[in-house]
């Protein structure tokens, strides 16, 4: 798995370079690169992966809409980032190519849709016996660094302050460090089995992978010899985890309902600033 991050990087890294050397050369100094700062956070599609320590009596069949592991929560994988990342525009300056470096944040739980769900702590097979703790929700943090690549496609042939674009994307993580799970217990008495449900959550692999589609809208115009930045907003849906295992409850794949989210950015000019649809 390292092998195959650091082949990715080195490609993501090489595909803007790649497009602007691709244009025509009577066009080639005509080339747009602004730098971005970005702040998004995103609500992950994916399936839930069912933890085996949750018993699966936990509650009685009430109706269709509780599962028979509790009513817990499929969608609590959150991811919140921030990062800065060079785009270039090319062929006309209506498509964009950018890649950076951002640093992401990820929430991901197990909530009890009713008052507590049974977690498995202990099993003796010898003696027969099996002990149980009541558990509200686990709740577990982790840092990662990301290397998104994304590219946008602006629909007007002309520069205009207000600019309506779509774009699709991902990004590529690598976890960096974990929190230790949080497990909130339904009373105070099972916490003595706090560090010990602690050790039994995953913590999932060190790679992960998302990957979105968006609609967008650049504010901002080209003015001659001013370096005024464009300001950006988009929408992201669907937005969804495509690697298995790498959080705790969660896997690839989208089970009910595709993710969602939104992403703000500020862009500047770096070296020539050239208008949406110029030659």
């Amino acid at each position: 798995m390292e092998k195959y991050f650091f082949k990715s990087l080195c490609l993501l890294m090489l595909l803007p370079v790649s497009a602007l050397f691709a244009q025509e050369q009577e066009t080639f100094h005509h080339y747009n690169l602004k730098l971005a700062f970005e702040l998004g956070t995103n609500v992950a599609g994916c399936q839930f992966e069912e933890p085996e320590r949750i018993r699966q009596n936990s509650y009685s069949y009430e109706d269709d809409h509780y599962s028979s592991w509790g009513y817990v929560n499929k969608y609590s994988l959150r991811t919140s980032y921030f990062g800065v990342k060079p785009e270039l525009f090319v062929f006309k300056n209506r498509i964009g190519i950018a890649s950076g470096l951002r640093f992401v944040t990820t929430s991901s739980a197990i909530v009890s849709g009713r008052e507590k769900f049974m977690w498995k702590v202990e099993e003796n097979k010898v003696d027969l016996y099996t002990r149980y703790v009541r558990i509200n929700d686990i709740r577990q943090q982790s840092y990662l660094l990301g290397i998104p690549l994304e590219v946008r496609y602006f629909m007007n042939r002309r520069e205009l302050p207000f600019q309506t674009y779509f774009k699709i994307g991902a990004s590529l993580n690598y976890r960096i460090q974990s929190k230790k799970p949080e497990v909130n217990f339904k009373n105070n008495m099972m916490e003595k089995y706090e560090k010990l449900v602690q050790t039994q959550v995953p913590e999932g692999n060190a790679f992960s992978s998302f990957a979105f589609a968006a609609i967008g809208f650049k504010i901002g115009k080209f003015r001659e010899g001013s370096s005024t930045p464009w300001g950006n907003i988009e929408f992201h849906f669907p937005y969804i985890l495509l690697t298995n295992q790498s959080f705790a409850f969660f896997k690839g794949g989208v089970e009910d309902f595709p993710g969602l989210g939104i992403q703000f950015s500020l862009q500047f000019p770096m070296g020539k600033n050239v208008p949406v649809g110029s030659n």
